[in-house]
């Protein structure tokens, strides 16, 4: 076998063969010439015959047998008519405005997707900037509209990626399992550029979207998707209440004779905790409570009554528990829970709809702890973007050919 059949086979590039092989340094450089005529026009793909002229280039390539290999070879420049410029040519092995092969990318990609950035740039040789350069390119490439279609129950959620209050909302297909789109901030408007990307018609087919409280989510799915179901997720709704029973320790805390303080003192934990996950010490801890202080009791019975509501199983069942709780809640005189009854009457059909469904953002929160594991292995981002093009690239559901490096 001549050598170079041998190295067309192994560099496997589409639409070239090689014409010799030479080396610099420790670098094995590689000479292509294409087997076809047309230009491509990256922009739009039109293609045409002429050029406007030729020089020649260098493309990075995989290590062959553990050696630096630089594929050379022409690139040609074209009048594209369409564009109505002058554009460098598209080739098949490499992505436009590259100088490294789709090869190449999409092992460092691949690489990026389980390591972060300074591994993937110390064992390809490459800059740590290049490669959020390439995670953009493929991103670009991968990411496409398709992931929008047939899109029927979604969730939303915001993360902190930096301090001075700086967040991203995370929009996840609850189907599929993967996060479909990012968006900088927090806001109505953020969501709203999302239903805008999704287009009239496919927000239309939304059924259920699951979200915490915000009122700036709620807003922009009212506007855009008037008909999904609102599901708020259990844990939000239940935080509320340990929020309210921690206010009325707190507050009584400070009402107390100083001889009823060490009975308090210590409680906060075991106040939160469920009844059926308190130990034998808690148990007494609690009991002790209920009889020196009778408002943190009953702001104790008010959680957990609320709490077991969320294990009903018929709707009208839940609405009619959740109504006589609100009831109960009013009279009690305590501030925080008054506050929260009237929050839950707010969003009576949002805890519903969870009751019913059964959708949750856990997943969504799962996939925030990766973001956030994303984010601490690169030693936090500079930027949202390239933060966001890391996101896609391991949430996405973006696949790339795995590496046999063994």
């Amino acid at each position: 076998m001549r050598v170079t059949t041998l190295v067309n086979r192994m560099i496997g590039l589409p639409g070239v063969w090689v014409k010799g092989c030479r080396y610099e340094g420790k670098n094995l450089i590689v000479e292509v010439r294409r087997k076809f005529r047309l230009l491509t026009c990256p922009e739009c793909g039109h293609q045409v015959t002429g050029r406007f002229e030729e020089r020649e280039r260098r493309w990075r390539h995989c290590a062959v047998l553990g050696q630096p290999t630089y594929i050379e070879g022409p690139i040609r420049r074209l009048r594209c008519p369409v564009c109505v410029a002058v554009q460098t040519e598209r080739v098949p092995w490499a992505r436009p405005g590259s100088v490294f092969t789709r090869a190449f990318e999409d092992a460092v990609g691949y690489m990026a997707q389980l390591l972060n950035r300074t591994a993937v740039a110390e064992l390809t040789g490459i800059a740590w900037v290049t490669v959020g350069s390439i995670a953009s390119r493929l991103v670009a490439e991968q990411l496409n509209a398709s992931r929008f279609e047939g899109l029927r129950r979604i969730g939303v959620d915001e993360i902190s990626y930096r301090k001075q209050r700086k967040f991203l909302t995370v929009v996840v297909d609850h189907d599929r399992e993967r996060v479909i789109w990012v968006g900088e901030g927090k806001s109505s408007e953020t969501l709203g550029a999302f239903f805008r990307e999704l287009g009239e018609e496919r927000s239309r087919q939304l059924q259920q979207i699951s979200v915490d409280m915000s009122a700036a989510f709620i807003h922009a799915i009212k506007v855009a998707a008037p008909q999904a179901n609102i599901v708020f997720d259990r844990f939000h709704v239940a935080r509320l209440s340990n929020f309210a029973l921690d206010e009325v320790r707190a507050e009584q805390l400070r009402k107390v004779d100083r001889y009823d303080q060490p009975t308090i003192k210590g409680s906060k934990w075991v106040l939160l905790k469920r009844v059926t996950d308190l130990n034998g010490r808690e148990s007494k801890k609690l009991a002790a409570i209920s009889q020196v202080n009778k408002p943190l009791y009953h702001g104790h019975l008010l959680k957990e009554s609320f709490l077991e509501i969320f294990t009903c199983r018929d709707v009208h069942e839940a609405r009619d528990r959740i109504e006589e709780w609100m009831r109960w809640a009013q009279r009690s005189r305590l501030k925080p829970f008054v506050r929260l009854a009237r929050t839950v009457k707010r969003h009576l059909d949002g805890i519903l709809a969870f009751i019913e469904s059964g959708l949750t953002n856990a997943r969504l929160e799962g996939m925030n702890n990766k973001i956030r594991l994303l984010s601490h292995r690169a030693y936090g981002f500079h930027s949202a973007k390239s933060l966001i093009a890391t996101i896609y690239l391991c949430c996405g559901g973006i696949i790339l050919p795995q590496l046999q490096l063994i």
